[in-house]
């Protein structure tokens, strides 16, 4: 067969293959929705062919290629420090031309998007103003945009590069808008992105990964079985799904199935595998893993060394934890949340405020931690007192803060502060959910407050078991038996 007619059954089969799968996602979605939006795109004149490039790990925004030391400027750039620094470079590229240059261009890119000292509007202004921009540049943006604070520009820039329609997505691109969508709970607009997936033509890793996202947990694993080939990014698709659906015996079940097909797990694999080992708390099963990890030289990545951390914080061996930890030579907000945490699960406050107070910077998460660790010891003073400290320096709480305090509340008998939490909560337009609503409930409760407490179990929406037995006891505590019996 000569090459033109191999390319004509090669598009074809790819036709097929690509339709084959639509029809297997109409047929076994759960979404009405979703499959009228896809139908559209079930069209059998329409073929892609399509390039997959090798999963390549980017831990930093460095390179090390030769094409990043042939040219003197991109040298220094790639030992660029600060974004004064860049622009300085950048002025030189702009006066010799090489900004013209589509590697080069990406490298100013990488560093705006990825690196510690970077600057995402920045980036976006030289993706915006560069010419030969490559579709690397757009996606190590997107990525930047998909880690920050605000993860919907992600979102943005990917309608901008739809507009300009000089560059077509990739595998590549697909994963980071799923997981922004993911962080913003934006259902719709991720379906709306496997529509595009499905139209471009793209490989069942991206369906995968799709439909795990959308929580079709049960037809991501047909689309899995029903692949021929199944790469290192499926396996990690599906087993991610499995563990982030709580089903860990599953998830590990896989991981299995997938050593005997011979195919090397990663360090994502090995994230999915450690957390579930967190969430049973298998401590002999997540030191195998870390044995696996050293054994192998796999790279103990910040990701992968947090999850380790995690792991052995939740099952019971700070230790180990706090060895992991002094070994970093680069920490992340995790890292040093995960031992405030450790320390304070353990009750030693004092080495959890060592850490807390050592912290380069600090957001919600480890606040919240602290004032637990306070309130889990029945300290609900120092947890108040955390919490004035916390304002002062105009950190914002949320409802797990909320929650924390009115614990602390509750412990301490303060009505008068309990209130004024509540009054916090009002107008601050906190949503209060189920925890938060018991939490208000309870100290009204307990602290005496019997007409609140009806009053407030009456107006939230949502009510568990523990909500139930909060105002049980509260009338139960209070003399009120025979009210607190005819609720049961």
């Amino acid at each position: 067969m000569n090459r033109d007619g191999l390319l004509t059954v090669t598009v074809v089969s790819l036709t097929h293959s690509r339709n084959r799968m639509i029809k297997l996602v109409l047929t076994n979605l759960k979404s009405p929705s979703l499959r009228s939006l896809l139908k559209p795109f079930l069209n059998p004149n329409i073929s892609f062919i399509h390039t997959r490039l090798p999963n390549k790990e980017k831990p930093n925004w460095n390179m090390n290629h030769f094409s990043a030391h042939s040219n003197p400027l991109l040298s220094v750039l790639e030992q660029c420090k600060t974004l004064d620094q860049l622009k300085q470079i950048q002025a030189q590229m702009i006066i010799t031309g090489l900004i013209l240059n589509g590697f080069a261009s990406s490298r100013l890119i990488a560093f705006c998007a990825m690196s510690e000292s970077g600057n995402l509007d920045y980036c976006h202004l030289i993706l915006s103003k560069t010419y030969n921009t490559n579709l690397f540049s757009w996606n190590l943006a997107m990525r930047g945009y998909s880690e920050s604070k605000n993860p919907e520009k992600a979102i943005f820039l990917y309608k901008e590069l739809l507009q300009c329609g000089e560059l077509r997505p990739d595998n590549y691109t697909y994963p980071l808008l799923l997981k922004t969508c993911g962080q913003l709970n934006a259902i719709s607009l991720g379906y709306s992105i496997l529509g595009h997936v499905l139209c471009l033509g793209l490989d069942s890793d991206a369906y995968i990964h799709m439909l795990v996202f959308c929580g079709e947990l049960g037809f991501a694993r047909k689309v899995f079985d029903s692949c021929l080939v199944r790469d290192l990014v499926s396996w990690n698709s599906i087993i991610n799904g499995y563990v982030r659906c709580g089903k860990f015996k599953e998830g590990l079940k896989l991981f299995r199935e997938m050593r005997m097909k011979e195919v090397r797990p990663d360090e994502v694999t090995l994230i999915s595998m450690v957390s579930c080992c967190s969430q049973m708390e298998d401590l002999i099963l997540g030191r195998v893993f870390h044995q696996y990890i050293e054994e192998n030289g796999l790279k103990l990545t910040v990701p992968l060394c947090n999850s380790l951390m995690d792991m052995y914080v939740k099952c019971g061996c700070l230790e180990s934890a706090k060895i992991l930890f002094n070994k970093m030579s680069k920490r992340s907000i995790v890292s040093w949340t995960t031992m405030v945490m450790g320390y304070a699960k353990f009750g030693l406050l004092d080495s959890a405020r060592r850490v807390f107070d050592e912290m380069p910077e600090k957001d919600v998460v480890p606040w919240n931690a602290l004032i637990a660790g306070y309130v889990q010891s029945k300290q609900g003073k120092a947890a108040l007192a955390l919490f004035y400290e916390m304002q002062d320096l105009n950190v914002k709480p949320d409802e797990v803060t909320m929650v924390s305090l009115l614990s602390a509340c509750t412990q301490l008998g303060a009505l008068e502060v309990g209130k004024w939490v509540h009054h916090y909560i009002e107008k601050h337009k906190f949503s209060i959910n189920v925890a938060l609503g018991t939490a208000l409930v309870d100290m009204y409760a307990k602290c005496g407050n019997i007409m609140k407490a009806r009053q407030v179990f009456r107006e939230i929406s949502g009510r568990n078991s523990l909500t139930w037995t909060a105002l049980i006891g509260g009338l139960a505590l209070h003399g009120h038996a025979h009210e607190a019996i005819s609720l049961l």
